[in-house]
């Protein structure tokens, strides 16, 4: 093996991390150890959902009854995402990791200054040479990189996720805390690459790529049925190209014959794929396909105008459409929910469906199977899981990339860097 096939990656210990994000004294008196539910009432009628502890999957979802008695519950938080270290010329990219934890307020974990996000890895970017390999095999090999990448990364949140380890809080007392993986944040080609799921359909739930456009979701995909599909598929096997094959018939990406997920604890990785606003939304739902290189903050501008801009232009069915998808993308974005604003979003879904054939009527759009449309049933049952959705938006680590990617590439010699960038 030449040097031109290695693959790098630079990482530190999550564990080490998540004692270091608990440990921090100015944060000691608003980290929270256990889950909670919030209600609007005395008669507890109306539930509330803000951050993440007020969620379902730290409370009803059981996942403290299965931890010994005092335990703690450490939801750790990943995201990842490629970014561009170069404006114009160069092509530079990084490919950075992140871990921040449930238990921190979301107002603090959403500011650097904070530090309550810490940047654990830099994965490999070199490209996959072999001038024998065909484009699908590199495509293949890429998947597998991923993974292997992150199970290095990762591992230690295994047998911690099952054991617990000893953490000293910034109060200074001592806690059994059990770090189990909650949510990963990821633009819509990294939750295919994530969850093992095929390109073009859903990481959340079985719908079949031709069926995206509807008002239903399928049954939910669960870790342990991927696991299974992804094993079996790989028993039978004859070779790489039918194992491919086999996985793509259950909408599984055949790129991919060890998740790093498999063996992690109280963990389902397509429950904890989160919503993404900025992506799903404003660049997908209500992005402008002729335009590129257009910042989070110029796609909410145009969002603003968007109505105004087609009243008096468009038939009647088209500015109710719109408008739907606009109340969506606002109600979405609620810092705190109940049940009256869930069902808000329920509303405004409902009324771009009965909508939207409008569009393709008019020739604006051949059908709406697409992931990203799709995406929005699942919004509300992952503010119910998780909190609102300020808890996990890309967004909020897209602004990592400039303290954690684009300024430690600044202050390299840009050779060699990734070494510089990482001390």
């Amino acid at each position: 093996m030449t040097l031109e096939d290695k693959h790098i990656v630079h990482h530190r210990d999550p564990l080490e991390a998540i004692k270091t994000l608990l440990g921090n004294p100015a944060h000691a008196e608003h980290v929270v150890y256990g889950p909670k539910k919030i209600f609007s009432d005395a008669s507890q009628s109306e539930r509330i959902y803000n951050e993440m502890w007020t969620g379902d999957w730290w409370n009803t979802l059981s996942l403290q009854d299965r931890l010994p008695s005092g335990a703690c519950v450490a939801p750790v938080i990943i995201a990842t995402d490629k970014t561009q270290l170069t404006q114009f010329t160069g092509g530079k990219t990084t490919y950075p990791v992140y871990l921040t934890l449930g238990n921190l307020p979301r107002a603090i974990r959403r500011k650097p200054l904070q530090q309550a996000c810490i940047l654990i890895a830099y994965l490999s970017i070199s490209k996959m040479v072999g001038k024998q390999l065909t484009k699908k095999q590199k495509s293949t090999r890429i998947q597998q990189l991923f993974h292997d990448s992150m199970c290095i990364v990762l591992e230690p949140l295994i047998e911690a996720g099952k054991k617990g380890m000893e953490v000293t809080g910034g109060d200074g007392k001592v806690r059994i805390m059990y770090p189990i993986l909650a949510c990963y944040v990821a633009d819509y080609p990294e939750q295919c690459l994530v969850t093992c799921t095929k390109y073009g359909t859903c990481p959340k739930c079985q719908v079949n790529d031709d069926e995206m456009g509807g008002r239903e979701a399928a049954g939910w995909r669960t870790q342990c049925r991927t696991s299974k599909l992804i094993r079996i598929a790989r028993e039978k096997a004859t070779s790489i190209s039918n194992f491919q094959e086999l996985c793509k018939v259950d909408n599984i990406s055949g790129g991919v014959r060890h998740p790093f997920w498999e063996d992690f604890p109280h963990c389902d990785i397509h429950m904890g794929i989160t919503s993404d606003i900025l992506h799903q939304l404003y660049q997908g739902v209500n992005g402008w396909s002729q335009l590129s290189q257009v910042s989070g903050k110029e796609r909410k501008d145009m969002a603003r105008i968007l109505l105004g801009c087609i009243m008096g232009k468009a038939p009647f069915q088209v500015i109710v459409c719109y408008r739907a998808l606009l109340d969506f993308i606002y109600v979405a974005q609620y810092p705190t929910h109940d049940d009256s604003t869930l069902q808000y979003l329920t509303n405004a879904l409902d009324e771009f469906h009965a909508n939207k054939d409008i569009l393709v009527d008019l020739g604006i759009r051949n059908h709406f199977n697409i992931p990203k449309f799709h995406s929005m049933l699942h919004y509300e049952e992952c503010i119910c899981n998780f909190g609102t959705t300020d808890n996990y938006n890309t967004e909020m680590f897209e602004h990592f990339h400039i303290d954690y990617a684009k300024e430690a590439w600044r202050a390299s010699n840009f050779r060699n860097e990734l070494p510089q960038m990482t001390q």
